[in-house]
């Protein structure tokens, strides 16, 4: 039987000054009618992530179900604590080096809106003639130093979970909540040793490092839930890898490599329910089968100890799937027929709630759309959609427990992205700097030009709700008139850091001052 043993130092933690403030503005939060009766910090914290979701991708996702914005859509609508998020890193090395200053990277304003005409870089193949454009994709952070600013409240180089640029381990929510007492879980659509959930349940000097990610996670007892991708023995397609003839295997890269997300010596004591995470009595329970995904959310499978969820696909729960495996379906902004087995992330989602509220202490929990930046980085505008619009349903969800199991007195809700991604804007936005998508209606795919394929660093979207919303108003680091006028996502262009939504995280918890 394996046995782990936490390895970990105690959490620091923010200033005394930081954490007063922010308690100050949990107590005075006015999310809704009365702030009468509250008690001055959250039970229960929930952030959710759609990686790598632009401006324009929340206005494709909305559009598409509903044809209104995105503030618009239920739940955005009733998230009145709406704020722009800087997302930079502290240097885009790719490992550390060793310099507490970095690169001294930062967002700019002026520099991000500048519509100014300018010479096109001859090895940039989307031909970028705007100031802004090339700005925007400059200096971008990864999904890893992302996650570690959200998980730890610092900024770092890019491929780090949860290290400084120093090469020193960070301490992380999930750590925290545990020593405050609460439950934990982690939740993606992807794989489950990637990047972002790595970031709230692991430590490593490299995200690449999956497979000892993987070990970590399952290991060090900070987290007491956790779903995802990775199943060893099925494609990206949904395909059960031993049911595959040769030609099929010959033709799938899954069948080379089972073991690229958890290890085989994990993934076998699992599979027989012999892993026991540090500071656990009992073993893991895994679930793989949709069924048991369904049955968890509905309330209808219950597990004592932890409980890990790896649905039976490789890669994504639908981004990755194949129109000439699965055939097509006119009703998908793809046009391809989803993979018929794997719980959708809405489904995880209310699992995972149903599992973690069983905790009288309340819990945090972390959900992320993780395939949003898979179809982002291949400008896939359907792809996206589909993605965003799972992602959103998943808020949905949320907020409708926390209606009807909990109460806005009692739980913090943070939804945002960890970075921007592709810049999607409108077919003429070459001419017309930052023009709008086109949409024309629900339903109806967009006209989208993307400007690039990877990340970027502009200014991104938040909203909160619930107990301790306010306590981002403290923390505003400045104003952006262009993520007004260009953006709408809010009337007066106030926006955090990544790092402020562990800091916000952070004061929510019991015992913090």
């Amino acid at each position: 039987m394996l046995i782990y043993k936490e390895k970990y130092k105690k959490p620091t933690l923010v200033t005394a000054a930081v954490l007063t403030a922010l308690t100050l503005s949990a107590c005075n939060d006015s999310d809704d009618d009365t702030t009468a009766g509250r008690s001055s910090k959250p039970k229960n914290i929930i952030l959710m992530v759609s990686d790598g979701a632009s401006w324009n991708t929340w206005e494709m996702g909305a559009q598409w179900q509903s044809g209104v914005s995105a503030n618009e859509l239920t739940p955005y609508v009733d998230m009145e604590m709406r704020m722009g998020m800087t997302t930079y890193p502290l240097t885009t090395s790719s490992k550390p080096t060793n310099d507490a200053d970095g690169d001294g990277l930062s967002y700019d304003a002026t520099k991000a809106w500048d519509e100014t005409l300018v010479a096109v870089d001859e090895n940039d193949s989307y031909q970028t003639a705007i100031a802004g454009y090339q700005y925007l994709k400059s200096n971008y952070t990864d999904s890893a130093a992302a996650g570690t600013a959200l998980s730890t409240g610092h900024k770092t180089y890019n491929n780090a979970i949860n290290y400084d640029n120093l090469g020193q381990p960070l301490p992380y929510i999930t750590q925290l909540a545990k020593q405050a007492g609460k439950a934990t879980g982690v939740v993606t659509s992807v794989q489950l040793s990637h990047a972002t959930p790595a970031a709230f349940s692991a430590q490593n000097l490299s995200r690449k490092n999956m497979t000892e990610i993987a070990q970590d996670m399952l290991t060090n007892g900070n987290v007491d839930l956790l779903m995802g991708t990775g199943h060893p023995g099925y494609d990206g397609n949904g395909r059960d890898m031993s049911a595959l003839s040769e030609e099929e295997c010959a033709a799938t890269y899954a069948c080379y490599t089972p073991y690229d997300t958890i290890g085989e010596t994990q993934w076998q004591a699992l599979k027989a329910g012999e892993l026991i995470p540090s500071g656990a009595s009992t073993p893991w329970t895994l679930i793989e089968s949709k069924a048991s995904f369904e049955a968890l959310a509905n309330g209808q499978l219950s597990v004592t100890g932890p409980l890990v969820g790896i649905a039976k696909v490789r890669w994504t729960l639908q981004q990755g799937r194949e129109a000439d495996v699965l055939g097509a379906d006119a009703k998908q902004p793809s046009g391809v027929k989803k993979i018929a087995s794997v719980p959708d992330l809405t489904t995880m989602t209310k699992g995972a709630l149903s599992y973690l509220a069983k905790d009288e202490d309340g819990f945090f929990l972390m959900v992320e759309g993780g395939a949003v930046d898979w179809a982002a980085h291949a400008n896939q505008t359907d792809r996206m959609i589909e993605e965003q619009v799972d992602f959103n349903q998943a808020v949905q969800a949320v907020a409708e427990w926390v209606e009807a199991n909990s109460s806005w007195d009692e739980t913090l809700l943070i939804v945002t992205t960890d970075h921007g991604n592709a810049l999607p804007l409108g077919l003429d936005s070459d001419t017309v700097p930052y023009q709008s998508v086109t949409f024309k209606g629900a339903e109806v795919l967009p006209e989208v030009r993307f400007w690039t394929g990877q990340h970027t660093n502009e200014l991104v979207r938040l909203w909160a709700r619930g107990q301790g919303s306010a306590a981002f108003t403290p923390l505003v680091r400045g104003q952006d008139s262009g993520f007004v006028s260009k953006v709408g996502h809010n009337s007066d262009g106030n926006y955090v850091d990544n790092t402020d939504v562990f800091a916000v995280m952070q004061a929510a918890l019991p015992d913090s001052q």
